[in-house]
């Protein structure tokens, strides 16, 4: 597939921009610092702005899906909801139908799922960094678009695990404790999920494999 990964710099998105190119899809980096992507062959570098409409959706022409996996500080309450409309603005204008949010375990309803404490502090100290992306996933789920959200657990910098678990939300009960994650782990999912059609219009849980509990 042709992809464009916004937030290819980051955590999330340069390992997923990493293992995508791997798996053989052709990706676009759409990034504010370009210097900082290394060239590679079957990595396009674009500089951009994801706010940008008009240059997102000229770099993602010719794409079939995009990836997003930007995040604001904790501290920003609005970030998400500003960058996620003109996402969406850009995929029509470029006639993409599939995006990949990169959300995070603890935003709206999810945090119904986590322990008690994880919980509290999802909705008090880290609150305003939760409800601005529970918003915008559900502005992208209004879009129309063909999406998936993913909601990674706690992350953390180390080797790739390959007790990993991807499920719908809807199967989750619970998430006990506090798992974690590494990025790498993080990214080898999404790559798997951008291939897998029986993933879309879905909100998927990323988590380890005891990470979780199913439904009775």
């Amino acid at each position: 597939m042709k992809v464009v990964i916004i937030g290819a710099t980051g955590n999330v998105g340069s390992r997923t921009m990493n293992y995508a190119v791997r798996a053989g899809h052709e990706v676009t980096a759409y990034v504010r610092r370009p210097e900082a992507v290394a060239a590679s062959r079957g990595i396009r570098i674009v500089k951009g702005n994801a706010e940008d409409t008009t240059a997102l959706a000229e770099a993602a022409k010719g794409s079939e899906a995009i990836v997003v996996a930007i995040t604001g500080a904790v501290t920003d309450a609005s970030f998400m909801q500003r960058n996620i409309p003109s996402i969406v603005k850009a995929a029509k204008a470029a006639h993409i139908r599939r995006v990949i949010l990169v959300s995070a375990f603890g935003a709206g309803d999810t945090a119904d799922k986590a322990a008690w404490f994880m919980k509290l502090a999802y909705r008090t100290v880290l609150g305003k960094f939760f409800r601005d992306k529970a918003a915008a996933d559900a502005i992208l789920e209004q879009s129309g678009l063909d999406y998936t959200i993913v909601y990674p657990v706690n992350l953390k910098d180390a080797p790739a695990s390959f007790k990993v678990t991807a499920k719908p939300l809807a199967e989750v009960a619970k998430v006990p404790g506090m798992p974690t994650l590494p990025f790498d782990s993080v990214a080898q999912e999404i790559v798997a999920i951008l291939s897998d059609p029986h993933t879309i219009g879905q909100r998927i849980l990323i988590t380890t494999a005891r990470g979780w509990t199913p439904k009775q």
